[in-house]
């Protein structure tokens, strides 16, 4: 018998981890109660304007299991359907912001009348990157509009 409880508790511990070959069975245009139903209930949830996030954290390999390590994993939902799931950083829709804004204080007070208005657009622009609603490309695009609109005037 005093073999047979750890073999029990290991069993129970192994029992309750979530392993990351579970998100092989999602699929895009499912619901959450569907996802949830096959990956059981997430960490966290996260949600911004029409977008939903359901965060878990999954074991990817036996080492990782024993180890009681995790990787961070994501369900994103538009109008209640996946619209995209993986690793966090997948896809660049929950990555950290690969570049840094520097802000030239010169264009601010000399294009903006000294208001900050650049500065506050570009941070805005910035803040849309990082919660991943635009990706590194639409960002540069949209920040060089920015720049060149203020360049002009």
């Amino acid at each position: 018998m005093k073999r047979l409880l750890p073999v029990l508790l290991c069993l129970g511990l192994v029992g309750c981890v979530t392993m990351s070959t579970q998100m092989n069975s999602l699929r895009v245009g499912m619901t959450k109660d569907e996802v949830i139903k096959v990956m059981g209930e997430p960490l966290s949830t996260s949600a911004k304007e029409s977008l939903e996030y359901l965060n878990y954290a999954l074991t990817e390999t036996n080492q990782q299991l024993w180890g009681g390590q995790t990787t961070p994993y994501f369900v994103a939902f538009k109008n209640g359907k996946v619209i995209g799931f993986g690793r966090t950083g997948d896809f660049g829709t929950t990555a950290k912001p690969k570049e840094i804004i520097e802000l030239n204080e010169n264009i601010t007070s000399t294009h903006a009348g000294g208001n900050g208005e650049l500065e506050d657009k570009l941070k805005t622009l910035n803040k849309l990157l990082t919660d991943g609603l635009i990706t590194q490309d639409e960002f540069n695009a949209r920040k060089k509009a920015l720049l060149d609109a203020y360049a002009t005037n």
